[in-house]
């Protein structure tokens, strides 16, 4: 299995991959094209854009997972919402962090630790010192789960299902080709 980075220039290539997986994960998009100017495209425009891929062995490589995140600003639609509904609470947190914004492994790839594999390599190397998400607020969620084993912590409810979560960024390991498995 490799695990690689790409800009937001090379993660072009891989939006219709990205697509199938999204798609295996979370089920289908009400418009593909939509779905591809307004989410993907949009988002690897943004500052400091990074998709994290993983690729199995297979000739070609068959994409069995991705993470993207970039540069979260005042003025974008979901950091304002985070400001806006959490407010004193999100102040230390909003604005230049990182935007960890989707994190997702087909079913096939599940279990082999892919998702931390994919949550690490993402944030590997960043220039920003906290980081955030949001997720579901159920404490079995596997994606909690994750996130809480990797050191993320509950900010504040966005609404009763879906929670804010933030990180902290240290020095993190360097690198950004793994192998993994």
């Amino acid at each position: 299995m490799l695990i690689a980075i790409h800009d937001g220039e090379d993660a072009a290539r891989y939006r219709e991959q990205v697509l199938q997986v999204w798609t295996a994960a979370f089920g289908p998009v009400p418009d593909e094209a939509d779905w591809a100017s307004d989410v993907f495209d949009r988002h690897r425009q943004r500052d400091d854009y990074r998709l994290a891929t993983a690729l199995d062995d297979s000739p070609g490589g068959r994409l069995l997972g991705f993470a993207w995140g970039y540069t979260g600003r005042r003025g974008q639609f979901w950091t304002d919402l985070v400001a806006d509904t959490l407010g004193d609470a999100a102040e230390p947190w909003v604005g230049g962090h990182f935007e960890f914004v989707e994190l997702a492994v087909t079913p096939q790839g599940r279990g082999r630790g892919l998702g931390r594999a994919l949550h690490d390599a993402t944030l590997q190397e960043l220039p920003h010192d906290r980081a955030l998400l949001g997720t579901s607020s159920d404490p079995d969620d596997p994606a909690v789960r994750l996130y809480r084993s990797a050191g993320w912590r509950r900010l504040g409810l966005l609404a009763a299902e879906t929670q804010v979560m933030g990180l902290r960024l240290g020095a993190r390991s360097p690198g950004r080709v793994t192998r993994i498995g």
